[in-house]
């Protein structure tokens, strides 16, 4: 009772918001960024993609809860709604990536008959279509917020469009998702 009444006492002068029975969790972590280079979302009908181990997925497990989120050309799918059977879903937002620090709690969509919940088209999700140099190129600041297949959320940055990521776009070779994603912790924050 006596450290309790020196810490209280220590809190007190130092004017501390931390009561004496509560502890700074010096530990936390925070969640890991990871960055997937040249994704090849051009020559099968989708590529599966697992956020959780960071992995592709076999095509043969598209009807199970392995995958989070699927590339097909420009088109990005969630595993919920009519695209599979998880709790997926998405939602684009126009905030940078690394300003987002928490998962929001609604506005999620479902793959469905009125679209993918994320929204293909020019300047309608992640991308714009540049006629001046006839390339696919990620609009900045718009970040993909990703509720995944098993309920969890990720938020997820498309770099580029094109093998190697180069900064002179077009290339020969387009539907390479370079990206980066981070899964939030279990207190919905990045």
């Amino acid at each position: 009772m006596l450290l309790k009444s020196i810490i209280f006492s220590v809190c007190t002068i130092f004017g501390s918001t931390i009561s004496p029975l509560q502890t700074r969790d010096t530990n936390a972590v925070k969640p890991e960024i990871v960055v997937i280079k040249d994704l090849n979302a051009n020559t099968k009908s989708y590529i599966y993609f697992s956020l959780a181990t960071g992995k592709e997925i076999p095509a043969a497990d598209a009807k199970t809860k392995n995958w989070d989120i699927a590339f097909s050309k420009t088109t990005i799918a969630t595993n919920g709604g009519n695209s599979g059977p998880g709790d997926g879903g998405a939602q684009v937002i126009e905030k940078p990536f690394d300003l987002i620090t928490e998962a929001p709690k609604d506005g999620f969509k479902t793959d469905g008959d009125a679209g993918f919940a994320i929204p293909g088209g020019s300047g309608n999700s992640w991308y714009k279509y540049d006629m001046g140099v006839h390339a696919i190129l990620p609009i900045p600041g718009r970040t993909i917020l990703v509720k995944t297949a098993n309920g969890n959320f990720a938020k997820l940055e498309v770099i580029s469009y094109y093998k190697g990521a180069p900064e002179d776009v077009p290339t020969e070779e387009s539907s390479y998702y370079t990206f980066r994603y981070a899964i939030a912790g279990d207190d919905g924050k990045f």
